[in-house]
């Protein structure tokens, strides 16, 4: 129950942000000074931050709907949040130290996927497990 329940909150939180940043990405993003300068830039801002996060959500709510899917859904939050922080970690490495509100999403994102990956041994039996091999 509480692995669905995590899911859920997670796919509420995607779905959230990528309609956020599909509709605001100027005011979401200037936190993490990113600026747009052409209206190609917001073509693909929109698509890669908004787009892209509101797909991952709605995987994740159907994945949430569907007991059989819900440690797939995990397996998805915990690599997407763990590919975050690896861009993250070596942009640190490559790029040099960012502004600390970086290290705090960087901090919500290992949460995040250590909670995901923590939780599919509480999952539901997934489709996998109900065909005889």
């Amino acid at each position: 129950m509480i692995a669905r329940i995590y899911l859920w909150i997670c796919a509420v939180v995607f779905v959230g942000l990528g309609i956020a940043l599909l509709f605001w990405p100027t005011e979401i993003l200037k936190s993490v000074e990113i600026s747009f300068t052409s209206v190609t830039a917001f073509a693909d801002i929109r698509a890669d931050y908004g787009g892209c996060i509101l797909g991952v959500g709605v995987f994740l709510a159907w994945c949430a709907s569907k007991a059989p899917l819900v440690r797939t859904g995990l397996l998805c939050t915990g690599f997407t949040f763990s590919g975050y922080v690896v861009g993250r970690l070596l942009s640190l490495a490559l790029d040099g130290m960012p502004k600390p509100i970086i290290f705090t999403i960087t901090i919500v994102e290992v949460l995040g996927a250590a909670a995901a990956f923590g939780l599919v041994p509480f999952a539901p039996p997934g489709l996998a497990s109900k065909r005889a091999d």
